[in-house]
């Protein structure tokens, strides 16, 4: 009885978190999830869901709650990413995201990685190329051996076109890494995208 109701919990939790983030354009999966346990007054580890289950919980609240998205909004989400993936081509862009699995949230955001051991070129390129940017950094929770330690993803925020983006920079080394906890959804590169049709 007590695995059927944290599994109804985690279930609740995913829902909750999903909506948070359609509605709110929230794309750190944590976060979202914490503040849908709080909201719902289910605040344990045990009642945190799996990113898996909030990407299926995703999916589901797009089929019920949204309509199908036009078109236009996909060629101009494709056109703005790959505009930006080919100004960074050379720190091995690759489209991450939500948008990769075909959902669009309320506040569409899109992320790129980039990768490269030198953060300053990647300032260079924007300024040179006088885009005004943000620039945060992401907290990435990491466990190893039941250890858990916080990496520091610097991110870019920038306005586009039509959309604003987040460019995310890693280190070269974290792309071959298969450890890597971070990058287990490293997104697709530069020649898939041009090929990529958003649904």
């Amino acid at each position: 009885m007590a695995l059927e109701n944290i599994n109804y919990n985690r279930s609740i939790v995913a829902k909750q978190a999903a909506k948070i983030i359609m509605e709110e354009g929230i794309t750190d999966y944590l976060f979202a999830k914490r503040k849908a346990a709080k909201s719902l007054a289910l605040f344990s580890k045990e009642n945190l869901p799996s990113n898996h289950e909030i990407d299926n919980a995703l999916k589901e609240y797009q089929n019920i709650f949204q309509e199908e998205v036009d078109s236009e909004i996909l060629i101009k989400i494709k056109k703005e990413a790959l505009n930006i993936m080919k100004l960074f081509k050379e720190f091995n862009p690759h489209l991450a995201g939500q948008l990769l699995e075909g959902l669009i949230p309320k506040f569409l955001k899109i992320q790129i990685n980039l990768f490269t051991d030198n953060i300053k070129e990647v300032e260079y390129i924007l300024l040179n190329n006088n885009i005004s940017f943000d620039l945060k950094d992401t907290n990435y929770q990491e466990k190893f051996n039941k250890k858990q330690s916080t990496k520091i993803i610097p991110t870019f925020i920038i306005d586009g076109i039509w959309f604003p983006i987040e460019l995310k920079v890693y280190f070269e080394n974290d792309i071959r890494n298969q450890k890597n906890n971070t990058l287990k959804n490293k997104g697709m590169n530069l020649k898939l995208i041009e090929k990529f049709e958003f649904k």
